[in-house]
């Protein structure tokens, strides 16, 4: 119910979409995931009022987040970066779905805004891996300093060489995940003020088709073997095929719980899981979903009459 009022008042005015999304986002510096509802906010107001008053609203969130940013923190470029990996990509991606009506192109199309992200890394710093050491180094140390902090000096930089070589493709990743999240959410807010029940049909039956599902296939063999450790921009786009391979995996699951009839239950559990494993069960969720291309586990569901 709240999120509906959320929406209903977003969709008042430019300035009160503007509004809601700016205190949405300066929300999430002390709770990130709000930084998703107000991702939805720009996709909800640019499909129902189209491209123009996506650019509107936009621009003025981006003076009120800015005025915020620096009464609340002192550091007006925060909204420029929010602007680059959050607002702008939900919007390109919320134009893929309007133009395209596929909600499969629009989450192929954020997986290749993650692509791009790691391309541009990749070219205009070297070594991606030390420039993440480098900026990870005050965190590290701080954390390392904390009474609770167990591993010792030479585990402790291990982890940070560890980390550092994965921080492109999680980054890569996450502006993916933030761009689909918020097409989500906008197109379900939109679905559930104006045509009940589209959104929950639509998203049931996503398929992203095979070219990308062997592309995410070959990453992951290449991942599992020594050669990939030689092409590390190519192994950086696989935590983003992860990302949108792992959301068909979940309108699967919704679709078979759907065909069965099963207790809801069954997606209280999976959800529950991907916030204690999330690393696994977008493994397993990602699987699931390139598996459909050739299985297409749903109209196997539908033809079994067996529980999942």
């Amino acid at each position: 119910m709240l999120f509906k009022v959320i929406a209903s008042y977003a969709m008042q005015g430019r300035w009160k979409a503007a509004a809601t999304t700016a205190v949405l986002s300066a929300l999430a510096i002390i709770f990130p995931p709000l930084n998703y509802l107000s991702s939805g906010v720009i996709s909800l107001t640019t499909l129902r009022m189209g491209p123009r008053e996506g650019v509107s609203v936009i621009l003025a969130t981006l003076v009120v987040f800015a005025l915020l940013a620096g009464f609340l923190v002192g550091q007006l470029w925060i909204a420029g970066l929010v602007l680059l990996t959050s607002w702008l990509p939900v919007y390109l991606v919320t134009l893929a779905l309007g133009y395209t009506r596929s909600f499969a192109l629009s989450l192929l199309t954020a997986s290749g805004l993650g692509i791009l992200v790691v391309l541009m890394l990749h070219l205009f710093i070297p070594d991606t891996a030390s420039w993440w050491q480098q900026m990870l180094k005050p965190f590290i140390d701080n954390l390392s300093e904390q009474p609770s902090w167990q591993l010792n000096a030479t585990q402790t930089e291990q982890v940070a060489m560890r980390l550092s070589g994965l921080m492109t493709g999680l980054v890569a990743a996450g502006v993916c995940l933030n761009a689909i999240l918020g097409i989500i959410i906008g197109r379900a807010w939109q679905s559930e003020l104006y045509n009940p029940g589209a959104f929950g049909a639509e998203f049931k039956q996503l398929r992203l088709g095979k070219a990308p599902a062997v592309f995410t296939g070959l990453l992951i063999i290449l991942a599992l073997t020594s050669i990939g450790s030689n092409v590390p921009w190519l192994m950086d786009c696989l935590p983003v095929m992860l990302v949108v391979f792992g959301v068909q995996g979940l309108a699967i699951v919704h679709a078979m719980v759907a065909i069965k009839q099963k207790s809801k239950a069954w997606l209280v559990t999976v959800y529950v899981l991907l916030v204690i494993m999330l690393p696994q069960m977008v493994m397993i969720l990602a699987s699931l979903g390139v598996l459909d291309q050739w299985f297409n586990l749903r109209d196997r569901s539908k033809k079994s009459g067996t529980g999942i």
